[in-house]
């Protein structure tokens, strides 16, 4: 895997774009995240709304979603995906390379 490869991820009208960094995960500015996932669980939607109060994801053109207005570093490929998703997620198996859609677990 080279450290420029970028992985996908599109629940619903979201797109996101990640990548493994030293530390954590990366999701590239201007990537979108769902404002409402589907599950009633959601893990991760403490870490969410801290986002928004900080800045780091801003409403979106789209009321459905919400946009990441500068890179943002999680600590894993799964709080990132769940951030994106507005639900729980497996990181691992969610991310998907656009080239030939092998998931982050599948080359790493």
């Amino acid at each position: 895997m080279s450290e420029n490869e970028w992985f996908v991820m599109r629940p619903q009208k979201a797109q996101a774009y990640g990548r493994p960094e030293a530390g954590g995960f990366l999701v590239r500015k201007g990537s979108t995240a769902m404002r409402e996932g589907s599950p009633r669980v959601k893990r991760d939607r403490e870490e969410r709304d801290r986002l928004i109060k900080t800045g780091v994801l801003v409403p979106d053109r789209d009321p459905d979603l919400l946009r990441f207005e500068r890179d943002h570093l999680f600590h894993s490929a799964s709080l990132a995906g769940g951030v994106v998703k507005d639900g729980n997620c497996s990181g691992p198996q969610s991310w998907r390379r656009e080239n030939d859609g092998k998931t982050l677990k599948e080359v790493t």
